[in-house]
C-alpha cells in the first residue's frame, strides 16, 4: 500500500475516531471511574459513563449535535455530586429555518445514590419534553401540556403522549408547578452551555425554535 493510500485510508477513519477521557472521584469513600467519550460519526456525541472497576453503571450524554444547513437539535447534560448522590440533568432543544421541526425540546433531572450494597440505584426521575413518540409524527397529546383538555379524549390523548414519553426516557413526566421548578434548574445547572449552544438561535431562527 502506498503513503497516499494509507494516508487516505486514516483520513476515512477519522469522523469515526473516538476520544476517552478519564477521571477518579471519590464518593462517600467508593472510588468511581469517569470516563467521557467523545465521537465524531453522522452526530457529534460526548457521552460520560461511570464505572466501579470494570462494572459500567450508568451513562449521561452530555452534548450531542446533530442537524443540517437549515436545521439545529442538540442534547445538553451535565452532573452534580452531593455526598453519596449523583444527580444528572439534561437539556434538549431544537430549531428550523423551514419550519418543519422543532423538536426534542425538554428538560429532565435524575437522581442516583449508593445503596448500603454498594450498589447505584435510580431514586427519583423528573421529566418534561415535547417530542416524536409516534415516529416522526406529532401527537396530539402534547397540545394539552400546557393547557387543561376539554373533553374525555383530549384527556385521553394528553395521557397517552405522558405514557409514551415516559416509556422512551424511562422517567416520571412532571407538569405545572414541578415542570417550573424542573425548567428553572436544569436552565440554572446548564445556563452556560445553553447560552453557548442556542445563543446565536434568534438572529438565525428567529421564531422557528424551542429553547
Amino acid at each position: 500500500m502506498t503513503y497516499f493510500k494509507v494516508f487516505m485510508f486514516l483520513l476515512l477513519l477519522l469522523p469515526k475516531l473516538s476520544i476517552s477521557q478519564v477521571a477518579l472521584i471519590n464518593i462517600d469513600g467508593r472510588e468511581v471511574t469517569f470516563r467521557t467519550t467523545s465521537t465524531n460519526e453522522d452526530t457529534q456525541t460526548e457521552t460520560l459513563t461511570l464505572f466501579t472497576g470494570d462494572k459500567e453503571l450508568v451513562s449521561l450524554i452530555l452534548s450531542d449535535f446533530d442537524g443540517d444547513c437549515s436545521s439545529e437539535n442538540i442534547e445538553l447534560g451535565t452532573y452534580k455530586i452531593i455526598q453519596n448522590s449523583i444527580i444528572f440533568y439534561s437539556y434538549w432543544a431544537s430549531a428550523d429555518r423551514m419550519q418543519k421541526n422543532k423538536y426534542p425540546y425538554g428538560f429532565r433531572k435524575e437522581q442516583y445514590r449508593f445503596d448500603t450494597h454498594g450498589e447505584l440505584v435510580l431514586r427519583t426521575t423528573q421529566l418534561y419534553i415535547e417530542t416524536y413518540v409516534d415516529d416522526y409524527t406529532i401527537h396530539q397529546g402534547m397540545t394539552f401540556l400546557n393547557t387543561n383538555p376539554k373533553s374525555e379524549h383530549e384527556l385521553n390523548l394528553k395521557n397517552d403522549y405522558i405514557a409514551k414519553a415516559e416509556k422512551m426516557y424511562q422517567s416520571h413526566f412532571v407538569l405545572g408547578a414541578e415542570k417550573q421548578q424542573l425548567e428553572q434548574e436544569v436552565r440554572e445547572i446548564l445556563k452556560a452551555k445553553i447560552k453557548e449552544n442556542t445563543g446565536y438561535w434568534a438572529e438565525v431562527y428567529g421564531k422557528n425554535s424551542k429553547h
